[in-house]
């Protein structure tokens, strides 16, 4: 088990230097968290490429900095301002592509919205998405995320039932926690169509977004059921900075997890 790491554990530190922390740690396997448009530019995606290259660094994923977005620009329903917006999914996807990250992780439409939107409609642009991952080789996912559509389980069996295999989760065990989740009933209903981990550790449901080894979350237990799943994919730590010293708790997190090893 090789665990991987977020540049999002760094913010608000820079992209490119939050992927150089990561580096400087010693893992092998990466997330970009990109935070503007400029950062899609062939330019800044190229030097990231570059970086990992010189470091044998293998980027798994991107997270979209439009996730706060989505919600009324990709998942709203104002047709032009849909129009206008797929473009940045679409510079997502191609830089995913260029740094040879297979996933592309969207947090989607939120749960309380003036306007309610049909799930209906929610799929039908989630497979826009999807086909632009798809024009440039890449997954687009849906994440768990708390306050969105996607917290509740039975919205995503029934996204699961309307995209068939086209429809592929990243789980975040935070996130799962925080909609008031067993993360485990979540593991267990969706390990087949789980492609891609967001750990963290916990101490309480309220104490949640630990450092991994600082509380007291079964990661064996969630190893073993994906395990047996037959789960191909990578795990990576994201956790939030919050006043910690980061880095020194991610060296410690990753040492937790080499000697589970």
């Amino acid at each position: 088990m090789n665990i991987g790491c977020s540049t999002s554990c760094f913010y608000p530190l820079e992209t490119e230097k939050a992927f150089e922390e990561v580096i400087d740690l010693g893992f092998d396997k990466a997330e970009i968290f990109f935070n503007t448009s400029s950062e899609l530019e062939l330019p800044f995606v190229n030097d990231l490429k570059k970086t990992a290259d010189e470091n044998g660094v293998r980027v798994l994923s991107v997270h979209p900095f439009s996730s706060a977005l989505e919600n009324m620009c990709i998942f709203g329903e104002y047709q032009r301002r849909y129009d206008d917006f797929i473009g940045i999914y679409q510079k997502h996807c191609h830089a995913a592509a260029l740094l040879g990250a297979e996933f592309v992780v969207i947090h989607g439409a939120l749960e309380n919205r003036k306007i309610p939107l049909s799930d209906e409609l929610y799929f039908e642009r989630f497979k826009k998405l999807i086909d632009l991952g798809k024009s440039e080789g890449v997954t687009v996912c849906q994440e768990n995320v708390n306050r969105f559509k996607s917290q509740h389980l039975d919205f995503m069996k029934k996204m699961r039932a309307a995209l068939k295999d086209d429809f592929n989760m990243v789980f975040d065990v935070k996130q799962a926690l925080r909609a008031g989740y067993d993360p485990f009933e979540f593991l267990y209903e969706m390990k087949n169509e789980i492609v891609h981990v967001h750990l963290s550790d916990n101490l309480l449901p309220e104490s949640d977004c630990l450092p991994p080894g600082k509380g007291n979350f079964d990661f064996k237990k969630l190893f073993g059921i994906l395990d047996k799943a037959g789960y191909k994919g990578d795990y990576v730590i994201e956790i939030y900075s919050r006043g910690l010293n980061v880095k020194s708790e991610l060296a410690s997190s990753k040492e937790f997890f080499d000697s589970m090893n």
